[in-house]
């Protein structure tokens, strides 16, 4: 049986959940760019073939990575649920 630090484990999921919010902090001002162009050019907030697209390659990258696909494709619906709202706010 492998031996684990508590503590330790904790720190690296910390320095984990940084990095997250720094790659979750660079996609949202992406997805902002996305937004205001979208609005600019009379484009509708949801882009159905996009998401489509997404989720497949984010399946293959999840299981490519050891992740299990649902988890990451729950994980997505929410960021992309949350980009699409801020689309529509900006389009008002």
């Amino acid at each position: 049986m492998e031996d684990f630090n508590l503590d330790e484990l904790r720190q690296n999921i910390d320095q984990v959940d940084r990095e997250l919010i720094k790659l979750l902090a660079a996609r949202f001002e992406l997805t902002e760019k996305v937004g205001i162009y979208k609005s600019k050019n009379n484009l509708i907030p949801q882009d159905k073939s996009r998401e489509t697209q997404q989720f497949n390659k984010l399946t293959k990258l999840s299981e490519e990575s050891g992740l299990n696909p649902e988890y990451a494709l729950k994980i997505f619906r929410c960021i992309m649920d949350i980009a699409i709202s801020r689309h529509q706010e900006i389009g008002k």
